[in-house]
């Protein structure tokens, strides 16, 4: 994601549906870098002859009209293998949107989304990111780490099968940690040979594993949210969502 501020002239004094569309589009070519592909271009603020914060100018008399956005592009091939591999199946593709920006739709609260807040969106491979700040999405960003890695830290970990650490992980996967964890043990088959014997963990072991990838992805959460507007906002929340949250 990345903000584009974009300015033209009016001829007819009044800021017409045209108008927007034609500064919107000249913001989106100048935002889309070779090989990639524009998922979204959405207005954060319009400003009309140099004052900001306006939230619908059509109508509205200027000399000069601008538009700040956040375009949201991904890789052209990227998104072209994610339709076909779809259109494969037998259906359309009518359109495509940005996993972080769908979330945020679906959790925020109106309010929230006013006030600023940071929708982290927890997959299996990827991690993303969605800040919306005065009712508007004004940031996406991402990185490919997700609850796929924590299963195979686990498995790594207790020299336990795949399917064996994702169910630890769903049943007994945790960052939070009591006294008692230390002497709660458990039965931990053992991957490869079935004649082995299966050892015995403690749960605490299991959250000591999760916690340190846990705190790696969210460090790097903090990172990305250091890039954006959210940065500034002095009571934004941040909202978890997807599986591995």
């Amino acid at each position: 994601g990345q903000l584009v501020e974009a300015a033209a002239d009016i001829r007819g004094g009044a800021v017409t549906p045209a108008d927007v569309s034609r500064v919107t589009s000249t913001g989106m070519r100048h935002a889309t870098g070779e090989g990639r592909t524009v998922l979204h271009a959405l207005p954060v603020g319009y400003t009309l002859d140099g004052v900001k914060g306006i939230r619908d100018p059509r109508g509205m008399v200027a000399h000069q009209f601008g538009v700040d956005m956040n375009v949201v592009t991904c890789e052209a091939t990227v998104a072209r293998n994610l339709m076909l591999a779809v259109e494969r199946c037998h259906i359309n593709v009518e359109a495509m949107a940005a996993s972080p920006y769908v979330a945020g739709l679906s959790v925020l609260t109106d309010d929230e989304a006013d006030l600023g807040a940071a929708v982290v969106e927890m997959g299996a491979g990827t991690t993303t990111i969605a800040v919306y700040s005065g009712g508007r999405f004004v940031h996406a960003a991402g990185f490919a780490v997700g609850g796929q890695h924590i299963t195979m830290d686990l498995a790594r970990g207790l020299s336990a099968t795949i399917a064996d650490a994702e169910r630890i992980k769903t049943l007994y996967g945790t960052v939070i940690t009591g006294g008692s964890d230390s002497r709660e043990l458990m039965s931990v088959p053992t991957a490869g040979d079935e004649q082995d014997l299966p050892q015995i963990v403690s749960r605490a072991t299991i959250a000591n594993i999760v916690k340190h990838r846990a705190e790696e992805v969210f460090e790097m959460v903090r990172d990305k949210l250091k890039d954006s507007p959210f940065a500034s906002e002095p009571n934004g929340r941040v909202v978890l969502s997807g599986g591995a949250s």
